[in-house]
């Protein structure tokens, strides 16, 4: 696996301005969040009490994409775009509970992110961890992306590519951008999944 970048994240960190992802970890009931990021979670709540919801539905949905993939479609690799932080039922546990040698990259730009994503290439507390990669780099900037990707997944075979919760947040003259870039940067059949709109999502 390669070795994370930068070595040293901490002068984009900056805990007194809310993020999305430790946002999203808060509506998902998750304990990586700070003062400000609680802040801004409640102050969305207030104007929009679905989003609780919606974020869990999201979640669910993940799991369901991702079973489904690794069990119905024989998919071994996989590309998670702005994964965010940790969460029962991340993209590896699941792939790898159906394929034990499934391979999934993650890839996002936020420092506290990268900190876990170093514990999780370097713990011991679940095996598959060594088939685990990290990519810290903004979703915008996909040729960092696909070659970082390319050190850990075979482009000649195919990728699921997920981008779940995350193009709302980027300008549309980028998504067009990333969607191709995303979808025709591999030479096999490759799978693209973004986020559910759906009102209601079953249980997972």
């Amino acid at each position: 696996m390669s070795d994370l970048q930068p070595a040293d994240p901490a002068p984009r960190f900056d805990p007194s301005i809310a993020h999305p992802a430790r946002v999203y970890s808060y509506w998902l009931g998750g304990k990586d969040h700070y003062p400000a990021d609680r802040r801004a979670a409640e102050e969305v709540i207030r104007s929009r009490p679905q989003v609780v919801a919606g974020a869990r539905a999201n979640r669910a949905f993940l799991a369901r994409v991702v079973r489904y993939l690794a069990a119905e479609c024989g998919i071994r690799q996989f590309l998670d775009l702005g994964t965010g932080l940790p969460a029962p039922g991340s993209t590896d546990e699941i792939a790898q509970a159906i394929a034990p040698d499934a391979r999934i990259v993650y890839a996002d730009n936020d420092p506290l992110v990268l900190i876990h994503a170093r514990a999780l290439l370097t713990g011991t507390g679940r095996t598959g961890h060594e088939r685990c990669d990290y990519i810290d780099a903004d979703v915008r900037d996909t040729a960092t992306i696909l070659s970082g990707a390319a050190r850990a997944l075979d482009f000649a075979q195919p990728i699921a590519v997920l981008m779940l919760a995350l193009l709302h947040f980027i300008p549309f003259s980028d998504r067009f951008k990333i969607n191709m870039s995303m979808t025709c940067g591999f030479t096999s059949w490759t799978c693209s999944r973004r986020e559910c709109r759906a009102a209601r999502v079953p249980a997972a």
